[in-house]
C-alpha cells in the first residue's frame, strides 16, 4: 500500500503520516526533512549568512552527490531558520531532481521489503506517487496553523511571537504553492482534510475510513 500525504506547513500532515504509519506498521518518509538537511548541510559548509540573497549551487550540488537518507534529526532540522532555507532552495530544479530520485527509491526499497510506504511532503501525490493508492491533502486556516506552531515551539524559546509566525508560514504558503517546479497543489484525487476543528485521534479516524472503506 502506498499512501501519499500533502499539505500546508503546520497543517497535522506529518502528524497523520507518523499516526498512520504505526497504525499500519508501514515504514515513512517525512520528505521535507530532506529538503531541510541539504539545507542544514549547506548553511554549515558554507558559512551561511541570513540575510544573504544568492545560493551557490555548486556547493549545493556537491552535497547532493554524497546525499542520503541518515540522520534526519527532526529535533534539529525543524528549526525555522532551516525550512525557510530549505524552502528556497526547494525550488531549484536540479535540487527536486535529485531528491526526487531519492524518494523514488525508498519508495521501491519498502514496497519490497515491507509491502508499502507512507510519504508526506508538498508534491507527494503529484510528483513522487502519483499512482498511490490512497492520497491525503491536509489544511487549516493559516491562522489555526501559526497558533499551533507558537504552542509547539514556545516551551523552548519564549521570544518566540504568534506574528512573526504567521509571517513565515504566508511566505511559506505563497512559496509552496507559486514555484514553477512541483509546486504544492490539490489534485483532483487527493482526499481534502481540513484539520481545523480536528484533533490528531480525529484526523487519523478520518483517514483511516477512507482507506478501510476504499481498500
Amino acid at each position: 500500500m502506498r499512501i501519499a500525504i500533502d499539505g500546508t506547513a503546520a497543517s497535522g500532515k506529518g502528524t497523520l503520516s507518523d499516526n498512520l504509519s504505526k497504525e499500519l506498521k508501514l515504514p515513512r518518509l517525512d520528505t521535507g526533512l530532506l529538503y531541510r538537511k541539504l539545507a542544514f548541510m549547506y548553511i554549515k559548509s558554507s558559512k551561511f549568512i541570513s540575510t544573504q540573497n544568492t545560493i551557490d549551487n555548486s556547493i549545493l550540488k556537491s552535497i547532493l552527490n554524497d546525499f542520503d537518507l541518515n540522520n534526519l534529526e527532526p529535533d534539529t532540522l525543524k528549526l525555522d531558520l532551516y525550512g525557510n532555507f530549505a524552502s528556497r532552495i526547494g525550488k531549484l530544479d536540479f535540487v527536486r531532481k535529485k531528491l526526487k530520485i531519492i524518494q523514488i527509491e525508498f519508495v521501491e526499497n519498502m514496497i519490497k521489503k515491507k509491502g508499502g510506504c507512507i510519504l508526506d511532503g508538498r508534491d507527494i501525490g503529484t510528483e513522487i506517487l502519483p499512482n498511490a493508492d490512497f492520497k491525503f491533502y491536509i489544511d487549516a486556516p493559516i491562522e489555526i496553523r501559526a497558533k499551533r506552531r507558537f504552542k509547539q515551539f514556545y516551551s523552548t524559546n519564549k521570544s518566540i511571537e504568534l506574528k512573526n509566525i504567521l509571517l513565515d508560514l504566508e511566505k511559506r504558503d505563497i512559496s509552496d504553492k507559486s514555484r514553477k517546479n512541483s509546486p504544492l497543489t490539490l489534485s483532483e484525487d487527493s482526499i481534502l482534510i481540513n484539520t481545523e476543528f480536528l484533533n490528531s485521534h480525529q484526523v487519523l479516524k478520518k483517514a483511516l475510513y477512507y482507506i478501510k472503506k476504499n481498500k
